[in-house]
């Protein structure tokens, strides 16, 4: 004959386990135990061993099964989720500006608890654009033009060079923006520049290569928002800095046979654009040889860890 142990300690409001249950419909329906029997063995009430009689299934989780219906439905989180995606101004409102924007009935704790299982979190935005199929066929180009570079030569005789703004008297944010896992390239959720508020640039300029290091340069900018120009970029670094640094990183080239080579990034301010633009008539004048670099690149600059 099924059986299992009575439920000690039963309260009444707590949950019968699925085991009881079924043990109760087993020792009814073929030990024929009778109902009163059931009710001292389990302590349970007579409309509750009716209750778990009549179950279509022993399992908790019925379909005729009514309850306190949620205050986020899949519906309305799929139209939070739309109107997250529509725009940028969208994706960077935390939980709490979003349930003041939308005027939700629930907490800002449902609506992030809602989102997440739906698969969107709040994540960084990334900063630089997805590189386009242009872009990615000039890093292969450049890659295979360069593989058989080698190390002891070759690498050694680029000067490396590249220019860094802080902001002081202020912060710089990194925007989160709301998204899943598949959106991180997405153009709303990219952030192209960050916000510059109530805050003063401070730019500064260095080169290393083989070993050699440049001395730290700063540089101040005239252009918006206190950015370095071509002007600047000529008056601060190429006329007073840029001949004496080659002329010292060139002492570790000779050894080697070859002329150093001069590396840019695509900074507007540096005039590889046109070739009639001040920075270009420099570098031409001084005989200063660039190495081609393709743009969207800074993985593939060791000077940008520094």
């Amino acid at each position: 004959m099924a059986s299992t142990p009575p439920m000690l300690d039963y309260l009444p409001g707590f949950q019968i386990l699925t085991k009881h249950k079924e043990a109760i419909r087993q020792l009814y329906n073929f030990a024929a135990i009778p109902i009163p029997k059931l009710m001292v063995r389990y302590g349970l009430g007579y409309s509750t061993i009716l209750k778990v009689l009549n179950y279509e299934a022993p399992e908790r989780a019925r379909p005729t099964r009514t309850g306190r219906p949620q205050l986020l439905n899949d519906l309305q989180i799929r139209w939070i989720i739309a109107y997250c995606s529509d725009s940028w101004e969208h994706r960077i409102l935390d939980y709490v500006h979003l349930h003041d924007e939308l005027g939700l009935e629930c907490s800002a704790k449902t609506l992030e608890r809602r989102l997440k299982e739906a698969g969107y979190f709040r994540c960084v935005a990334c900063q630089k654009p997805y590189l386009t199929l242009l872009q990615a066929n000039n890093r292969m180009i450049w890659g295979l033009g360069h593989i058989f570079w080698r190390k002891e030569v070759e690498w050694r005789m680029i000067l490396w060079s590249d220019e860094v703004t802080f902001l002081v008297s202020g912060r710089t944010i990194k925007q989160k923006v709301t998204r899943n896992l598949c959106e991180r390239y997405c153009e709303n959720c990219i952030q192209y520049q960050f916000h510059r508020g109530h805050t003063t640039p401070v730019n500064a300029w260095g080169a290393i290569g083989y070993n050699y290091k440049s001395p730290l340069v700063f540089i101040d900018g005239s252009g918006k928002k206190g950015a370095f120009t071509q002007k600047d970029y000529l008056a601060q670094i190429l006329t007073p800095h840029i001949e004496s640094i080659l002329e010292d990183f060139g002492a570790h080239t000779h050894t080697l046979g070859l002329e150093p080579l001069f590396m840019e990034d695509g900074n507007s301010a540096h005039g590889h654009k046109s070739t009639r633009n001040c920075c270009a008539i420099y570098r031409t004048k001084h005989g200063i040889i660039l190495m081609p670099h393709p743009s969207t690149s800074p993985d593939m600059n060791p000077i940008e860890k520094c």
